[in-house]
């Protein structure tokens, strides 16, 4: 994929652990933000947890980050909260 690209992670985390989740992910998305290509982050809520979308200039950028010690260690403690995830890359076609 070239040009720009939007990661979607789908987590459920139980209701319980909401706050705490929130917290870990906003330490990760001011990491994130950080790396080249970052174009922005953004965590929405659902009924069984979060949507975590990923704005990057371009795939490489992402998966670089993806794939960094310094990204698993940031994301530890979305992990450890999570009870499933899914991700999704997408290309980015038009922002309106």
């Amino acid at each position: 994929m070239s040009g720009p690209v939007r990661a979607v992670l789908t987590m459920a985390v139980p209701a319980a652990r909401a706050q705490e989740f929130e917290l870990a992910w906003k330490r990760a998305a001011t990491l994130a933000q950080e790396q080249p290509g970052c174009l922005r982050q953004t965590l929405c809520a659902t009924d069984t947890g979060y949507v975590i979308t990923s704005d990057w200039s371009d795939e490489e950028s992402f998966r670089r980050f993806e794939r960094s010690p310094e990204q698993d260690e940031a994301t530890a403690g979305l992990r450890a909260l999570r009870t499933s995830a899914r991700m999704e890359v997408h290309r980015i076609l038009h922002h309106q």
